[in-house]
């Protein structure tokens, strides 16, 4: 909250000031006694996969304008999917072809950093005050093309365990993406509409309707995943949007106000902890050591983005007939595909 106050006017996004905060922190332990044992902090992936993410996922999800989603899923799918594959491959080949590394561990990193997580953006536009359309491409695509990116990498690591000929291997693969991608989102509508028609029974109850909306966001990750071997992150995805259609027209205004205030709390709570724990595990020396790849590595993805960007987003406008989106907005998109705490997770 005081880093907040104090940089606001800094025109550095928050999210990268609470990693510089969390980098400093680390080095002051090595200084000043009481800081010590935060040298021996390890961020875990259940804690990101499990307690941080279904929250993040959840809060864009109910803050999602619905209905205009809808209107524009075909683009953002368009990014969420084949983009994001394409990226996949030409960011692992990429690296592949440079670096010293297998070419299955390339193509795991090409994948989990593909997925855009632009907080500090929606934030911005919701400052500046953007069109609702724009809001909703770069955040639809991010809520997507997140499960996307973990459905991929799932199967990726499951690759080097099969056996026979390459056409098996990929119908297996694209088998799983369908299953898993497509059963992860009826899941979590499924998951909406019981969740929806018990809000409307409690409607005046706005304790309950808080306590309804925590337990659908984690109930369907943790069911999705565990249970029903789908993704857990398109289960939320779908649940919170299944919720903001179906559940929250039922509810008083007031009901309705207080649970976006909460859950923008809440998500507000995981972002920092999350930033800050990532800052905190950064090791500059090896950082610094390694600018020359992790440059190398940056021009790959931006490169692979803006070919994705203004590429398919006009295909998707010309085949489906969609209403324009300008070079300006697509300029916008571009920028803003920066990459967040999914990453680190499946790291």
């Amino acid at each position: 909250i005081i880093a907040s106050g104090l940089f606001r006017k800094l025109p550095i996004p928050y999210t990268i000031i609470l990693v510089i905060i969390g980098m400093a922190i680390t080095s002051l332990s090595h200084v000043w006694q009481p800081l010590e044992p935060l040298q021996h902090f390890h961020l875990t992936p259940d804690l990101v996969l499990f307690i941080f993410l279904p929250a993040l996922i959840f809060e864009s999800g109910l803050n999602l304008n619905s209905r205009q989603l809808i209107k524009d899923i075909v683009p953002v799918l368009m990014l969420a999917v084949p983009a994001l594959l394409f990226s996949t491959a030409a960011v692992g080949l990429g690296i592949w072809l440079v670096l010293p590394v297998e070419l299955h561990v390339a193509l795991l990193f090409g994948a989990l950093i593909s997925a855009t997580d632009p907080v500090a953006v929606i934030s911005l536009f919701k400052e500046l005050g953007t069109p609702e359309r724009l809001t909703v491409l770069v955040e639809g695509e991010s809520l997507l093309n997140d499960a996307t990116a973990i459905v991929v990498v799932t199967i990726l690591l499951g690759i080097s365990t099969l056996t026979g000929s390459f056409t098996e291997i990929a119908i297996d693969a694209v088998t799983d993406f369908v299953l898993v991608f497509f059963g992860g989102a009826f899941a979590g509508m499924v998951f909406g509409f019981i969740i929806s028609w018990l809000m409307s029974r409690f409607a005046q109850d706005t304790s309950a309707v808080l306590i309804l909306s925590l337990v659908l966001a984690y109930m369907s990750f943790v069911i999705a995943e565990h249970s029903l071997h789908v993704s857990g992150v398109m289960a939320v995805v779908a649940c919170a949007i299944t919720l903001g259609i179906f559940g929250v027209a039922r509810l008083p205004q007031e009901t309705v106000e207080t649970m976006h205030e909460t859950w923008e709390f809440i998500a507000h709570i995981c972002n920092t902890l999350l930033f800050l724990f990532i800052g905190m595990l950064v090791d500059i020396d090896s950082l610094i050591d390694n600018i020359g790849i992790i440059l190398f590595a940056v021009l790959l993805v931006q490169a692979s983005r803006a070919s994705m960007v203004y590429s398919l987003v006009p295909l998707a406008e010309k085949s489906f007939k969609l209403p324009h989106v300008t070079l300006g907005e697509r300029h916008i998109m571009f920028w803003g595909g920066l990459k967040g705490g999914l990453a680190v997770a499946i790291v």
